[in-house]
């Protein structure tokens, strides 16, 4: 089969429809039909799953789906990008090393799936990921870099109540001589807070 007669599209809209079923199971085998029909990893995890998870918090804005709804939805989602981030050995062997970097969400900061998306893209690039979650304190962001002497911290907020905290995290990882990158919605659309901030 090829990639062709499977289009993005089709495969976003069965991946929503498992999702909002609540069918983790039929969730996964969509995205293993994606990779049967030739698509690649990162592809899927950016122009299917993301795509579907953007339209949950849509939906759940909207209030056309409930929280629990959108719950359930994120977490079958985060469980496909699971299985899409699973590597053999084999697979492992033949990716360029490129170096470490440290993916975190701010103090705070809940939303965990865009920092995710970004950690699994980074390790198929090549990148060593050492992925710490939702709500890293800056202490512990920084007691890490510490610890693994990252090439990079990248650090992910939503909303623009935690560009204080996210100013924070900046300026530590900053002083202990580590470049920062920074993404969400909490930034601004062009990203102008991240760089009035530092990073």
């Amino acid at each position: 089969m090829s990639e062709d007669l499977v289009p993005a599209d089709a495969l976003r809209e069965e991946l929503w429809q498992a999702v909002i079923a609540n069918d983790e199971y039929g969730a996964v085998d969509v995205l293993r039909a994606g990779l049967d029909a030739g698509r690649d990893k990162e592809s899927l995890l950016l122009d299917v799953v993301a795509r579907v998870q953007e339209k949950v918090g849509t939906e759940w804005a909207a209030d056309r789906i409930s929280v629990a709804q959108e719950h359930a939805a994120t977490a079958i989602n985060e469980r496909v990008i699971a299985v899409l981030a699973h590597r053999s050995p084999a697979e492992r062997s033949v990716l360029p090393r490129r170096g470490r970097v440290t993916v975190s969400c701010v103090d705070g900061e809940w939303h965990a799936f865009p920092a995710r998306l970004v950690a699994e893209v980074l390790r198929l690039r090549g990148w060593d990921v050492d992925f710490l979650g939702a709500q890293t304190p800056t202490a512990h962001l920084v007691a890490h870099q510490h610890r693994t002497d990252s090439d990079a911290v990248l650090l992910s907020a939503s909303l623009p109540t935690h560009l204080p905290k996210a100013h924070a995290a900046i300026t530590a990882c900053r002083a202990v001589g580590v470049p920062v990158l920074a993404g969400g919605r909490a930034f601004g659309p062009d990203g102008r807070f991240a760089r009035a901030l530092g990073a």
